[in-house]
């Protein structure tokens, strides 16, 4: 039993196919084995607040034995602090955990700093479509950098406590300079190409750990 839990990345906002394309869908299509039942709990926009109340209590109820988490983005943009989201994101990760009878994989943040829709919103001038949070447009990218870098050490700590596998998205560097084709056309969300590579990497992820 598979479950996702995450924001719009996980219903695959961006992708030319939202529901063939999510990173959580492609996973399970190539990396579960068939017999697998998947429950996707993702919700656009949802902080790990959120999630806490609408996506966790859900994904419970169908007592998975394997859970995928990639929720930081939407904190970062509503100014969550990261004390106060890695206090959220451990709840979250303890309950699914279980006592250790499911598996979580937890995807820790990517670099934003280079992303079309945030400079797009620095200078002014964003994506169609895309409305740029004050949080971010009045951010610099050096606290951007260092706003990402504190949630990823409060990802790993999570990780390490709660006995979560790190899936290391960030590890992946400035992936809007090195594969733009990964980015959809609103510079934000990851495109169907990105979303691919996201699912390669939950997969490899899970290989190595087990």
């Amino acid at each position: 039993m598979l479950a996702a839990i995450g924001a719009s990345e996980s219903v695959g906002i961006g992708a030319t196919d939202p529901t063939r394309d999510a990173w959580p869908q492609v996973f399970f299509n190539t990396a579960m084995p068939e017999s697998t039942v998947f429950y996707n709990f993702g919700i656009p926009g949802a902080t790990v607040e959120e999630a806490l109340s609408n996506e966790l209590p859900e994904a419970l109820s169908v007592r998975p034995t394997l859970v995928v988490v990639w929720l930081n983005v939407n904190d970062i943009i509503a100014g969550v602090s990261a004390p106060r989201y890695e206090s959220e994101l451990d709840q979250l990760v303890h309950q699914m955990r279980r006592g250790a009878a499911a598996r979580v994989l937890l995807a820790n943040t990517p670099s934003l700093d280079r992303l079309p829709a945030y400079l797009g919103c620095r200078a002014g001038n964003p994506p169609a479509g895309i409305e740029c949070p004050p949080s971010l447009a009045t951010t610099s990218p050096s606290d951007l950098i260092a706003i990402v870098d504190a949630y990823n050490e409060s990802i790993s700590r999570v990780a390490r406590r709660e006995g979560a596998v790190l899936v290391d998205i960030h590890g992946q560097g400035e992936v809007a300079d090195a594969h733009p084709d990964w980015i959809s056309p609103d510079g934000f969300h990851p495109s169907t190409k990105g979303y691919a590579a996201i699912a390669a990497l939950f997969a490899s992820s899970l290989n190595q750990a087990s």
